[in-house]
């Protein structure tokens, strides 16, 4: 029988979803699960509630048992790459709340998103999804930017271009701009769901924003040069984050890959030269969380 006295747990613990993986030291897969949102930035608690769920049916997926938590049986060699762990204190919070983890190592889904994109060696990212995130690892040396939350930040993501969209629409309603294919694409949109197009924004989320991207997606791809214009600018912004990451001394010539559910629709409205740095995927942030385990447990 596999010796289960030491195990590791990966956990990528992103704003939408958990994503939680149980693995022997050598790298043999016990089982995987899932569980709710978890952006330690937005609420700690909620957090460690969709890891718990997601670790105890993890666990008996795994057939072991809750007991094996606490009663000191086995050495849990944790490691996170957690949305909002920039802010200070915040990752802090959440290892008291796993109090029963010998070693509990909790990082940012963008440096375990870029270890895994890797396979754990040097290299760059852009996360393209809801927001937008620069990140590269250098040796011992890590460099971010951008990701700073919207609307301050996040330029060429889903809810920035979804805002930019909205923008446009109620412009065009006013009269201040023509009306395009765009402008009314994101008012039948919102109207098909029963909202007002010219209050609906108003507490809107970068969630509720982002689902926006899509319409403007479609409407680009089908000949409107307002949406076309809006990808273009968004491709920009990439541009600029991707840049800035890479000017940094030592970081100029790095892989890179670009990841997030928007990437693959946004890469061509990119400019060249920012296509031409891509390279494949070759893991998950999940993968990422589990070279750290791994890297901790060697040391344990």
């Amino acid at each position: 029988m596999t010796d289960r006295s030491m195990l590791l747990l990966a956990i990528d613990a992103g704003a939408t979803k958990t994503v939680l993986r149980i693995a022997t030291p050598s790298g043999d897969v016990l089982a995987e699960s899932r569980g709710g949102p978890a952006n330690i930035a937005t609420s700690v608690e909620q957090a460690a509630k969709s890891m718990e769920g997601a670790l105890r049916s993890a666990i008996q997926t795994a057939g072991l048992t809750e007991d094996m938590l606490h009663n000191g049986e086995v050495k849990w060699i944790a490691a996170a790459g957690a949305a909002g762990a920039e802010v200070g204190g915040r990752p802090e919070k959440l290892k008291a709340l796993f109090p029963y983890l010998t070693i509990f190592d909790v990082r940012t889904d963008a440096y375990t998103s870029c270890l895994g994109a890797h396979g754990g060696a040097d290299g760059a990212i852009v996360a393209i999804g809801t927001g937008s995130v620069g990140y590269a690892i250098c040796g011992d040396r890590n460099h971010r930017v951008g990701g700073w939350g919207f609307p301050q930040s996040d330029e060429g993501g889903g809810a920035r271009i979804g805002l930019a969209a909205v923008r446009h629409m109620l412009a065009a309603s006013d009269g201040r701009i023509r009306e395009s294919d765009l402008s009314v694409a994101v008012r039948h949109y919102l109207q098909e769901l029963g909202l007002d197009p010219m209050t609906w924004s108003v507490g809107a989320s970068a969630t509720d924003f982002a689902a926006l991207a899509p319409v403007v997606l479609r409407t680009a791809k089908n000949g409107c040069g307002a949406a076309a214009r809006l990808l273009e600018s968004a491709g920009k912004d990439i541009a600029g984050l991707l840049d800035a990451l890479l000017k940094k001394d030592g970081f100029s010539e790095m892989k890179v890959v670009f990841t997030g559910g928007l990437a693959t629709e946004l890469l061509p409205w990119c400019p060249q030269a920012v296509r031409d740095k891509g390279v494949l995927c070759q893991g998950t942030s999940l993968d990422g969380a589990m070279k750290v385990a791994m890297q901790r447990a060697c040391l344990t």
